[in-house]
């Protein structure tokens, strides 16, 4: 009887949450994010910043490169002539030409940047931080 008694209260007591602990190589995609201005403080500056967007300043001199990093869906803006490259984790390349005040929407993508041309770039990178809803 008294092991009846026992199970029944083991039973009806309160289940206490554990904790999961996630194995190290397990990390959150946010945790993953390859900031630009982190990953390439030389190249990449912070211009504005508030809770819907980001804006970022690219200088690359002639052949200079950018390297991986995440970037966020948004507008790309050429302050001067641009002849970039993206390059994808995958491989998969995209050269682009655009002519000063010219302006392109970027998807988010990690990639890294090449200045194809043997003349310095200049762009702003306007990022989205609102998440679209499905």
């Amino acid at each position: 009887m008294a092991a009846c008694v026992a199970s029944l209260m083991l039973a009806q007591r309160p289940q206490i949450p554990t904790r999961r602990i996630m194995p190290p190589e397990i990390v959150p995609p946010e945790a993953r994010f390859r900031d630009a201005v982190k990953v390439d403080p030389v190249h990449y500056r912070v211009e504005h910043e508030n809770s819907q967007m980001r804006v970022l300043r690219l200088n690359l001199k002639g052949d200079e490169s950018v390297p991986i990093h995440d970037d966020r869906a948004g507008l790309l803006v050429c302050l001067t002539e641009c002849h970039i490259r993206f390059q994808r984790l995958d491989g998969k390349i995209q050269d682009v030409h655009l002519e000063a005040g010219q302006t392109r929407w970027v998807w988010d993508d990690a990639r890294s940047h090449t200045n194809l041309s043997p003349h310095p770039l200049e762009l702003l990178y306007i990022e989205t931080k609102i998440k679209p809803q499905a």
